[in-house]
């Protein structure tokens, strides 16, 4: 039976994977608040990915694989956020 924290975490994974594939099909990011502020999509969208797997996979991963999983994600969103933009736009 799902518990509370399950339906959401499975909730977020699709939203957030959601938007990472998107951000990579269309090389833009969905989210309006963040087009600014993230210079390269396709990397965000990346890191989303793998966010969303690493969420969707946490009840059935252990922790030493979750946690590094996550943090790669949200190594490469940040990433995508502070480094110089690929292109010269």
């Amino acid at each position: 039976m799902l518990t509370v924290v399950q339906a959401v975490t499975i909730a977020v994974a699709l939203v957030v994977g959601t938007a990472g594939v998107w951000t990579i099909v269309t090389g833009r990011v969905v989210l309006p608040w963040l087009r600014r502020s993230v210079r390269r999509p396709v990397v965000w969208g990346v890191g989303t990915l793998v966010m969303a797997g690493a969420l969707a996979g946490a009840p059935a991963l252990p922790f030493t694989v979750f946690v590094p999983l996550l943090m790669a994600g949200v190594a490469l969103v940040g990433f995508a956020q502070v480094s110089p933009p690929r292109n010269n736009s």
